[in-house]
């Protein structure tokens, strides 16, 4: 749970600039916005319903981009669009899903899908693109951590067994990658590395994070016509698909 000092009453004006204004306006008039100080050195936000949370940094100059990074999280969802919410609600009652998929992977998820929504409309307001996220330099792929993924998978598929965290592991470095907007982390050859890994499961990632990023969430849609969470079941089934045969097998690695 996010913590925060709540007694506090902050004011807003000094997080808006002419870029983000209309865009508070706006959500602001569908949800319950309030602003806190957090605990943690960075911007965060938090969603239930209709109520939302945005955290900032005391003793910090206010950082109107950051702001607005929180702001587009609830871009989504003013869209009536839960993607991460969706994916967390079908694959907790699958098997091997519930084996491998846990809350820090279900968020990772839930972040990098919004993330690449956002970050076009992000940068259509004006914004550096490199304001966007503290870590923009970060490689999210390096190199040692493939070649410990590669001994991890190794070593469970060598006794016919697979370890949910080395699974779990694979999945998010992969959305990791897929999501970094920085054109100057090349993920080629390591994604290349990571589908010989494991190509099956690497398919099935990849057709879904394709069928996402061609997905028109602005595009509105009559109650009988396919959705986002026709997406999320065929990524369910996917999964389901990949793990037949499969001896999953809880262990520490």
């Amino acid at each position: 749970m996010i913590s925060s000092k709540s007694c506090i009453m902050i004011d807003t004006s000094a997080y808006l600039d002419n870029a983000n204004r209309p865009l508070w306006e706006e959500m602001s008039s569908l949800f319950n916005i309030s602003v806190k100080y957090g605990k943690e050195k960075c911007y965060a936000n938090f969603q239930k319903g209709q109520d939302c949370t945005i955290f900032v940094v005391e003793g910090e100059k206010p950082c109107p981009a950051s702001f607005t990074h929180e702001l587009l999280h609830l871009y989504l969802p003013s869209k009536q669009i839960s993607i991460g919410g969706a994916i967390r609600g079908l694959f907790q009652e699958q098997t091997p899903h519930n084996l491998i998929f846990n809350k820090e992977l279900y968020d990772h998820l839930s972040n990098s899908l919004s993330h690449i929504k956002m970050f076009p409309l992000f940068v259509q307001m004006g914004y550096p693109a490199e304001t966007f996220l503290q870590d923009y330099e970060c490689v999210k792929l390096t190199d040692s951590e493939l070649e410990t993924l590669i001994q991890h998978y190794k070593s469970g598929i060598f006794k016919k067994k697979y370890h949910p965290q080395a699974v779990n592991c694979f999945i998010g470095k992969f959305f990791a990658a897929k999501a970094d907007v920085n054109p100057s982390n090349n993920y080629e050859k390591p994604l290349m590395k990571l589908k010989q890994i494991d190509p099956q499961l690497y398919s099935v990632l990849d057709d879904f994070w394709n069928s996402w990023v061609k997905y028109d969430v602005d595009l509105r849609r009559e109650v009988w016509e396919e959705d986002y969470r026709q997406l999320v079941n065929e990524f369910c089934d996917g999964i389901t698909e990949w793990g037949k045969g499969k001896n999953i097998e809880i262990s520490h690695i």
